[in-house]
């Protein structure tokens, strides 16, 4: 056994699958899409935290852009009312396969940072938003992928190039702030 478990990790091969989505929270193949980066960025499944943990309380955005690299911001509340913002970003762009990771870091928030980015995603109605896909024909030059787990729950939330008031977008612009992402306004889209 441990024999194999070493030979599927010399290959690449995830030794543990993960399942990031739940099925039909997203098109099976997107869902899978969507998993290859999450695994690429050594992420975590917040779906499985949400079955596993109903105490736990996290969120996500895995933004991908079609010609610039995959970025992934992970936000963990801890106890106390401190957080850590986790980023992850990887080589490729959000139309290939992702490469290997670029660059990883995670930044401290203090309790009022915390407060008012979990804030933001109540003032937003995150977890009352519809979870429509882009309409077809629609261009899209960017997914932003937002996640949440609160109590026990579980919503994915997929956006395609969403406009400076989509309320995905204002989330996911102040995690990469809060991550201490800095990307050009001509690399959001």
């Amino acid at each position: 056994m441990l024999v194999r478990i070493a030979t599927l990790a010399l290959l690449g091969l995830p030794v543990f699958a993960q399942t990031y989505f739940p099925a039909g929270a997203l098109p099976a193949e997107v869902a899978q899409n969507y998993s290859h980066f999450l695994q690429a960025m050594h992420e975590p499944s917040l779906f499985e935290l949400a079955t596993q943990h109903p105490d736990a309380v996290a969120y996500r955005l895995l933004l991908l852009r079609d010609d610039d690299r995959p970025v992934a911001i992970r936000f963990a509340p801890r106890p106390g009312g401190t957080a850590w913002f986790y980023r992850r970003v990887t080589g490729g762009t959000g139309l290939t396969r992702p490469t290997r990771l670029r660059d990883s870091g995670m930044s401290f928030s203090w309790k009022s940072r915390t407060a008012s980015f979990l804030k933001t995603i109540d003032n937003v109605g995150f977890w009352t938003l519809p979870d429509t896909p882009a309409a077809p024909g629609v261009p899209c030059r960017s997914h932003w992928i937002l996640e949440g787990v609160k109590l026990g729950r579980y919503k994915v939330i997929d956006r395609c190039s969403p406009d400076d008031r989509d309320p995905v977008r204002v989330i996911g612009t102040q995690a990469m702030h809060l991550a201490s992402l800095r990307l050009h306004g001509s690399k959001l889209y």
